[in-house]
């Protein structure tokens, strides 16, 4: 009796270590997932308008539209060659809402915009992001940095380097039909 006590105990050890082992392992693989890929929804964070008095929360993005949001530098090349990319073919982007922000001061973000000729497009919102949330929420590691939300507000995919504009509207295509 003492032997068959032992064993049930020793199984009961052995099962309950493998349950600690898979709970270790998947605490890990969530721990290695950046916060916007842990919380896909479209989160809440302020934006500082171009007034500099407005502060847009994002929580006010309505549902019903992709959004796709542009972190940029006024003085990065690559952001300005992207802004001409999108505003050139602009057309395809009628059913998308588009936040361009910058973490700049905001006399250079208003300076990008008139090089630009963004205040010309009404779905083209730009301003600061005042609280450097974009940076720490998604990690980009440069600029341009683009992430598109579905219709619903979820993450649909981020975006580090784009060579082509096709490469975002094959993405927005995507959004626009899930």
């Amino acid at each position: 009796m003492g032997k068959l006590f032992l064993r049930f105990l020793l199984l009961i050890c052995m099962l309950g270590m493998g349950n600690t082992q898979a709970q270790i392992k998947v605490k890990s693989e969530t721990d290695s997932l950046l916060p916007y890929q842990k919380y896909p929804s479209l989160p809440a964070f302020q934006i500082r308008m171009l007034d500099s008095v407005t502060v847009f929360n994002t929580y006010n993005i309505a549902k019903g539209k992709p959004t796709i949001f542009i972190l940029f530098s006024p003085d990065c090349g690559h952001c300005e060659k992207l802004t001409k990319m999108l505003l050139s073919n602009i057309d395809s982007f009628k059913a998308v809402k588009i936040f361009m922000l910058s973490p700049m001061p905001l006399y250079q973000i208003k300076q990008f915009v008139q090089e630009n000729g963004l205040s010309n497009y009404r779905q083209v919102k730009v301003g600061q992001d005042i609280s450097y949330f974009f940076w720490s929420f998604y990690r980009a590691d440069s600029v341009p940095f683009i992430v598109v939300y579905d219709k619903n507000k979820k993450l649909v995919q981020s975006l580090g380097k784009l060579k082509k504009i096709d490469e975002l509207l094959d993405v927005i295509h995507h959004a626009t039909s899930l």
